[in-house]
């Protein structure tokens, strides 16, 4: 921020001292540059009397849209949270029959390991089991 504030601070010097060296060196007289500054200032006026009337619109714009939207964004979210609601209530029972059958799964996987392990022919120490030929 302190180099912001030091830009603007230069720049503003700046225009001071260059608005002075323009009204010294200027061939006007001291009441024709006065009166030019008038016009100017009447002339600019306007312009920002409708700036600022825009301004002010744009913000009551943004005052309704917000008043109008925050109903629906909460109504949308209340919408929401109910499907997810009955999504879930939907999804429980599925759920619990996987969780089912994945544990008959890993008792039957441990079953057949056994057997296996029970019918299996020991090995002699040294032997390799040899693959099965195609």
């Amino acid at each position: 921020m302190g180099k912001f504030l030091s830009y603007t601070f230069g720049a503003i010097v700046g225009g001071i001292v260059g608005g002075t060296v323009v009204l010294l060196t200027t061939p006007k007289k001291g009441e024709e540059i006065r009166n030019d500054l008038k016009e100017k200032a009447v002339s600019i006026q306007q312009p920002l009397k409708e700036a600022a009337n825009n301004l002010n619109q744009v913000k009551d714009r943004v005052i309704a849209l917000k008043d109008e939207s925050v109903p629906v964004l909460r109504s949308a979210i209340t919408d929401i949270g109910n499907l997810l609601q009955d999504w879930k209530e939907d999804v429980q029972p599925y759920l619990t029959k996987i969780k089912n059958n994945v544990v008959q799964l890993e008792a039957a996987k441990d079953k057949l390991a056994n057997k296996l392990t029970e019918h299996s022919p020991e090995k002699k120490q040294g032997e390799e089991e040899t693959p099965p030929s195609l």
